[in-house]
C-alpha cells in the first residue's frame, strides 16, 4: 500500500463509521502527525484517532493493526468530557488537539460545537499561559515524587518533557511522539528561547554522545519489546508499534542525529521494562537497559544530582513563563478562564 495522508485520513474514516453503525460512537476526528500532514516517518505511520462515545467507552485505548506499516492508535473518549469545552482550550493537550484536528465523522455536530468553543480565543495570552503554567505544575509534582519513586526514571523523563513543554506550548502546541526533538527545537528556536531545548537534552545526557553505542542500544530495546509481545497489556508497548518506533530511531542513527532519539527511546524502553517487572520477566533485560542510563549519566547512583538538575530547570523554564507573560499582557485574573 503507498502511504499518502488522504489514504490514511479515509482508513481512519471508515474506522470511526464502522464504529458508529455498530456501537455508540457518535463523532471522531483524527490528530497529532497524519492531521499535520507529516505521517511517514522511518517506513512506517500510525493514526490517532479519537472516538467520542455517547456513554462510557470500555476501553481508554487501543491499537489496530491496518497492514505491516501503519496502525491506528485509538482513543476513546466519552461525551461527558466535552461537556465544557471553553475549559479544554486551557488543558495542556487536549487544547491543542481540538484546535486543529481532521473531522471524520460527526453527524450531529457534537465535535463540531465542542471544538468551535474550544477553539475560540484559543490562542489568546492568558490561555495560552494556562497550558503553559498546566504543563510546569505537572512537572513540578512528579519532581516532588522522584525521591520516592522506585521506578524514578519514568517520572524523571516525563517531567523533563513536560518542563520543555511549558515553554514550547508558547508556540500553539506541545511536542510529542517520535519526532519530539524536532518539534521542539524548531519551536523553541522561533520563539527566541533554545537554551530551554539545549536544557532538555541536558537532562537527558545528549552532552556525551560520542559514547553512544546506538546500535547496541537498539537491538537491546527490540528484544524488551518483543518479551512483551505475548501479553498485549498495554496498548503503548502492542507489537504493532515495535517497528513503527523502530525504524524511526534507525533514519535518526543512520542521518546522524542520534541525540533526536533519546527521549522516545529511552521512555518506551522504560515503559517495556516496567511491564516485564511486572510479569517476572524483566531480568534478562536489565542489563542492556540500566547500562545504557549509567552511560548517560541516569542511572540510580545519579538519581539525587540529575533530580536537582531538573528542580533547577525547571526554575528556568517558570522565569521564560514569567517574562513571556508579562511581555503578552498574559497574567491571569480571576474569572476570566471561565
Amino acid at each position: 500500500m503507498r502511504i499518502t495522508r488522504e489514504k490514511l485520513i479515509e482508513l481512519a474514516r471508515r474506522e470511526a463509521e464502522r464504529r458508529a453503525a455498530t456501537g455508540d460512537v457518535i463523532a471522531g476526528y483524527v490528530i497529532g502527525s497524519v492531521a499535520w500532514g507529516e505521517p511517514l516517518f522511518g517506513g512506517g505511520a500510525d493514526i490517532d484517532l479519537v472516538l467520542i462515545h455517547e456513554a462510557r467507552p470500555p476501553l481508554r485505548r487501543e491499537v489496530v493493526v491496518l497492514s505491516q506499516q501503519v496502525h491506528l492508535d485509538i482513543l476513546h473518549h466519552s461525551r461527558n468530557l466535552y461537556r465544557r469545552p471553553r475549559r479544554l482550550r486551557t488543558h495542556p493537550w487536549l487544547g491543542p488537539a481540538m484546535c486543529e484536528p481532521t473531522f471524520l465523522h460527526d453527524p450531529t455536530h457534537f465535535f463540531e460545537w465542542a471544538q468551535a468553543a474550544a477553539r475560540g480565543q484559543f490562542h489568546r495570552p492568558d490561555h495560552t499561559y494556562a497550558r503553559a503554567q498546566a504543563f510546569l505544575g505537572r512537572a513540578r509534582q512528579r519532581v516532588e515524587r522522584l525521591r520516592d519513586e522506585p521506578f524514578w526514571i519514568e517520572g524523571y523523563l516525563t517531567a523533563a518533557l513536560e518542563g520543555a513543554n511549558a515553554v514550547t506550548t508558547l508556540s500553539g502546541f506541545p511536542a510529542s511522539g517520535r519526532r519530539v526533538a524536532f518539534a521542539m527545537a524548531r519551536r523553541l528556536a522561533a520563539l527566541g528561547h533554545p537554551q530551554v531545548f539545549r536544557g532538555f537534552m541536558a537532562l537527558l545526557g545528549a552532552e556525551g554522545v560520542s559514547n553512544w553505542d546506538v546500535p547496541a542500544w537498539l537491538s537491546a530495546w527490540g528484544r524488551a519489546f518483543d518479551a512483551l509481545a505475548q501479553d498485549g497489556r498495554d496498548p503503548a508497548l502492542h507489537p504493532a508499534r515495535r517497528n513503527y518506533y523502530l525504524g524511526a530511531f534507525q533514519s535518526m542513527a543512520e542521518a546522524d542525529q542520534p541525540e533526536a532519539l533519546l527521549w522516545p527511546l529511552l521512555i518506551t524502553w522504560t515503559w517495556a521494562i516496567r511491564s516485564l517487572e511486572e510479569t517476572g520477566r524483566a531480568a534478562p533485560h536489565h542489563p542492556a537497559w540500566k547500562g545504557a542510563l549509567e552511560g548517560l549519566g541516569l542511572g540510580a547512583a545519579d538519581r539525587e544530582r540529575q533530580s536537582a538538575a531538573l528542580e533547577a530547570y525547571l526554575d528556568d523554564v517558570e522565569g521564560v513563563l514569567e517574562g513571556w507573560a508579562q511581555e503578552n499582557g498574559a497574567w491571569q485574573r480571576p474569572g476570566r478562564l471561565e
